[in-house]
């Protein structure tokens, strides 16, 4: 009897987990009428958020003050943050990249409020003290998921989002100092250089690169969530 038992007890196994699996796609199925409703907000919001472009002003007679591009700045890179600590409550394995990927959002945000308090108000931020614990944190949860991180980082090229990421980072740290400095634009305009021309294109070309992060968050978040296994 139990000879006879034995070659039938290796169907057991898969038979419940493809029991549990149909379960989990039920109660994926019956979702509630007011996450739906939350997920349309959130991709209405993402959409209009895609086209911020299109509301700067493109008339000479409506200008953007330094202020708003700031503030504007800081909008975007406070929603990445959002959006991948968002992402984090799904992502299953991947949840210590989101997290990691978070804080550096933060760390940009907290930049940006510190030109914005420095240069346009006029005030001290003590940057230092919001800075080092979110990079304390962070390396804390590198180490603590190395496997994951690394997984994460080997495969970085297979993200969506990535790319423009990686865009953003060329615009901050390339393009704004040759673009954004006094020299380029002395030998380009000449007689008719503005000690102004490369603050603006300064400030434009940040708000570019946070527009790239924003997109480039929104596409990481949705790849790392939706990955359930990582090995």
């Amino acid at each position: 009897m139990g000879q006879a038992i034995r070659p039938c007890l290796p169907w057991v196994k898969p038979l419940g987990n493809s029991l549990v699996q149909v379960a989990h796609l039920k109660s994926q199925r019956n979702s509630s009428w007011s996450r739906n409703v939350l997920r349309v907000i959130l991709v209405c919001g993402g959409c209009l958020a895609i086209l911020l472009p299109a509301w700067i002003p493109d008339r000479s007679s409506t200008q953007l003050r330094p202020a708003t591009v700031e503030l504007l700045q800081a909008f975007l890179l406070a929603a990445a943050a959002a959006v991948m600590l968002g992402a984090s409550t799904h992502a299953g394995p991947n949840r210590p990249v989101c997290r990691v990927l978070a804080i550096g959002c933060c760390v940009a945000l907290v930049g940006e409020i510190d030109d914005f308090v420095t240069d346009v108000l006029g005030h001290q931020f003590p940057e230092v003290w919001f800075v080092a614990p979110l990079l304390l944190v962070a390396l804390i949860t590198i180490l603590r998921h190395r496997k994951v991180m690394l997984h994460f980082f080997s495969s970085l090229g297979n993200h969506a989002g990535s790319g423009l990421i990686g865009s953003a980072l060329l615009i901050l740290y390339v393009f704004n100092h040759v673009i954004g400095s006094s020299r380029f634009w002395k030998a380009t305009l000449g007689v008719a250089y503005s000690p102004a021309v490369p603050i603006v294109c300064k400030s434009y070309l940040e708000l570019l690169a946070c527009y790239l992060i924003f997109i480039g968050v929104l596409g990481l978040s949705i790849t790392l969530a939706r990955r359930k296994e990582l090995f």
